[in-house]
C-alpha cells in the first residue's frame, strides 16, 4: 500500500498557491497517495483538478454557514479583548468551539475522515487548518506549511481574534515535527517568533513550475483591446489595502502616455467591497481594466505574458509582509511570464530585484517614473527575468532538500 499524507486547507484557495499544488505533484511522482481537505467556498474561488487517481479531494460545504453561528463570530471579534479574555479562562477542550466555531465544525469533520485511513503525515496549511489539530493526539506526524507569519502584535486585518489565535498556533507549533515555509529569512523569523529550532524547517518557497514562458501571449489585449503598441503593465493578485491597490491606480494619471494598467484578480468576491468601489472610482476616465476570470493555475504565467511590466507594492506593516520575497505568487509568475517588475523599495525584495536586474524597486510615489524610464529596456529585463526564474526559483530543487528531511 502506498504511503499517504492528508493535506488540509480551511479557508486557503488551492487554486492559487503554487507552492502546495507543486508539493502535492511531487509528492505524488514521490510515490505517495495524497488526500485533500478543503472548504467549498476555498475551492470555488480558485477551482482546481488534479485528475491523477492517486489524488484524491474531499470537500467540505460550507455555502450556508447558520445565520446564529455568523452573528456570533461578528459579535466576538468586533474587538480582540472579548476573545483574549475567553482564552485565559476556558478549558482546553472549549477554546477551539468556543473561540473558532467555525474552525471547529470543520475539524470535526476533518476528523471522522482521518479516523478511516492512515496517514504518514499530516499537512495543514496555514494557522487555521493547523488550529484543527489542537486536540489531535499524532502531533509528530504534523508537518506545517507555514504562509501567513503571526507575530505576537495583537492586531491583523486578515486574522480577527489574532491574539487568540496566534496563542492556540504556539500551543501546536510546540509538539508538531517540521515547518514547511516560504525563504530563508522568513524562517529565520518564524524560529525567533516561536522559539522552534531551525533544523527542523524547510524552505520551500512560492514560485510556479515549468520552465519560462518563451513567446508572449496576447490574453489581456485580446479581452480589452489594447494594442500592441501600448506598454502593458500589469497587477496581479488580491485588491486588498495591504497590496496598495488604490494607490497604485491613484498613480496612473500621472503616468506617461501610452501606457495602460491591467488589474487582475483571481478573486471575484471583491466585488461589492467598498474597497473595489473605491478603486473603480479612482480608475474613471483612465487607462485601467479590470479582470476578475479566474485564470487556471498552469495558464497564468502564460496569461500574463502579454503584458510588459508587473508591479508588487506591500504597505510593509509586519514581517509578514515586509519580507515577501520568494512568499508572494507575483514575483514567480512575473518572473516565468518575462516581466520586468516594479516593486516595493522593502530591503529584502529591494536588494533581489536590483542584484538580479529584473526591474526597479522604487517607492510608490515613484512609480510614474519607473515606468517613464521603463520602456527603452524591457527587452533586456525579460532577458533577465527568465534567466532569474531557472537560477532563483526551480521548486524542484528545494523540494528534494524537504523529501530528504521527510525520508529522515
Amino acid at each position: 500500500m502506498k504511503p499517504r499524507i492528508a493535506f488540509i486547507l480551511y479557508r486557503y484557495p488551492l487554486g492559487v498557491s503554487s507552492m502546495i499544488i507543486n508539493s502535492i505533484k511531487l509528492l505524488v511522482d514521490r510515490g505517495y497517495s495524497v488526500d485533500i481537505f478543503i472548504n467549498l467556498n476555498s475551492l470555488n474561488l480558485a477551482p482546481i483538478e488534479f485528475n491523477n487517481e492517486s489524488i484524491r479531494m474531499f470537500v467540505y460545504d460550507d455555502s450556508r454557514i447558520p445565520l446564529p453561528r455568523r452573528a456570533y463570530i461578528h459579535l466576538l471579534f468586533r474587538t480582540d479583548k472579548l476573545a483574549t479574555v475567553l482564552l485565559g479562562a476556558l478549558p482546553d477542550s472549549l477554546r477551539l468551539p468556543l473561540l473558532f466555531p467555525d474552525i471547529y465544525v470543520f475539524s470535526r469533520w476533518l476528523n471522522r475522515h482521518l479516523e478511516r485511513s492512515t496517514y504518514d503525515y499530516y499537512m495543514p496549511v496555514e494557522c487555521r487548518s493547523l488550529l484543527c489539530f489542537v486536540s489531535f493526539p499524532e502531533k509528530s506526524k504534523i508537518i506545517y506549511y507555514n504562509m501567513e507569519l503571526l507575530d505576537w502584535n495583537r492586531f491583523s486585518p486578515l486574522y480577527p481574534g489574532k491574539a487568540a489565535l496566534k496563542k492556540m498556533e504556539y500551543y501546536i507549533i510546540t509538539q508538531i515535527r517540521h515547518v514547511a515555509i516560504t525563504s530563508p529569512l522568513r524562517a529565520e523569523i518564524f524560529c525567533k517568533i516561536n522559539g522552534f529550532d531551525m533544523s527542523k524547517v524547510s524552505i520551500l518557497p512560492v514560485t510556479p513550475s515549468g520552465g519560462p514562458i518563451s513567446a508572449k501571449s496576447d490574453y489581456f489585449r485580446s479581452l480589452f483591446g489594447i494594442p500592441a503598441s501600448t506598454c502593458l503593465v500589469v497587477y496581479s493578485g488580491s485588491f486588498q489595502p495591504w497590496a496598495k491597490c488604490l494607490d497604485i491606480i491613484g498613480t496612473v494619471k500621472n503616468w506617461p502616455e501610452n501606457h495602460a494598467l491591467v488589474m487582475h484578480t483571481w478573486n471575484p468576491s471583491i466585488v461589492g467591497t467598498q474597497y473595489h468601489a473605491q478603486m473603480v472610482e479612482e480608475a474613471k476616465g483612465l487607462p485601467i481594466y479590470f479582470s476578475y476570470s479566474y485564470i487556471e493555475y498552469d495558464k497564468l504565467a502564460l496569461a500574463l505574458s502579454s503584458a510588459d511590466i508587473g508591479l508588487m507594492f506591500y504597505d510593509g506593516s509586519d514581517a509578514n509582509y515586509s519580507e515577501i520575497l520568494f512568499s508572494s505568487n507575483k514575483l514567480g509568475e512575473y518572473l516565468k511570464a518575462g516581466l520586468m517588475v516594479i516593486c516595493s523599495d522593502l530591503p529584502s525584495l529591494k536588494q533581489f530585484v536590483e542584484e538580479n536586474r529584473i526591474g526597479i524597486a522604487v517607492p510608490l510615489e515613484e512609480l510614474p517614473r519607473a515606468i517613464a524610464g521603463a520602456k527603452n529596456h524591457l527587452g533586456r529585463y525579460r532577458e533577465n527575468a527568465a534567466s532569474c526564474y531557472v537560477e532563483k526559483f526551480c521548486f524542484e530543487e528545494y523540494f528534494d532538500r524537504f523529501y530528504e528531511k521527510l525520508k529522515k
